[in-house]
């Protein structure tokens, strides 16, 4: 561990070396974890306010699925699945299991973008996206990560179990597709071991 001081002497580079090697050993720790994660959507009248009737919810089991993290739906809107929607998710799974996902490290955002420090916060920006990362100066653990590109913005709030593993605590999406404005939010619960 680093003291706040030691921070003030190293650079981008190296904090961002030490955030990402803490959130690989966290996405370790994580993969331990099932949750579930209840999703919240509703548009935005010109005054960003909520549009009356517009709001809809999916809950999901998070769940490993062949070393991958899997967002399975169980509801829609507090309603349990129709057998047609259980038959997809089902489909969907079959899948995901067939085509892994890519994963890039924390570390490739060096290559890519201007990194910036600034005491506990650690910027990552290029011409189409930024990444703010408010980190933990004692464990190098990510606290908030806020991404930024084009009208979407995304902010990830963490939370800490008493067994030191840090889970999304809260997703939020505030996004802009043509004349949609949206807010998308998801809170996770139920931090189960497998």
């Amino acid at each position: 561990m680093i003291s706040s001081m030691t921070l003030l002497i190293l650079t981008a580079l190296e904090v961002l070396n030490l955030v990402a090697g803490a959130e690989e050993r966290q996405q370790e720790l994580r993969a331990r974890y099932t949750y579930q994660e209840v999703q919240e959507n509703w548009r935005l009248d010109p005054y960003n306010r909520p549009i009356e009737g517009s709001q809809r919810t999916k809950t999901f089991d998070v769940i490993m699925l062949q070393g991958q993290r899997y967002r399975k739906m169980i509801a829609r809107n507090g309603k349990p699945l129709t057998p047609a929607e259980q038959w997809e998710v089902e489909e969907d799974m079959k899948r995901a299991v067939e085509s892994k996902l890519a994963t890039t490290s924390l570390r490739d955002l060096s290559k890519t973008h201007k990194l910036t420090l600034n005491r506990d916060t650690l910027e990552a920006t290029s011409d189409t996206k930024s990444h703010v990362f408010q980190f933990d100066p004692k464990t190098h653990e990510i606290l908030r990560h806020t991404t930024q590109n084009g009208a979407t913005k995304m902010t990830i709030d963490y939370t800490r179990l008493p067994s030191g593993t840090t889970l999304p605590g809260q997703v939020e999406v505030d996004f802009t597709v043509g004349d949609v404005h949206g807010i998308q939010r998801s809170t996770f619960s139920n931090f189960r071991l497998n």
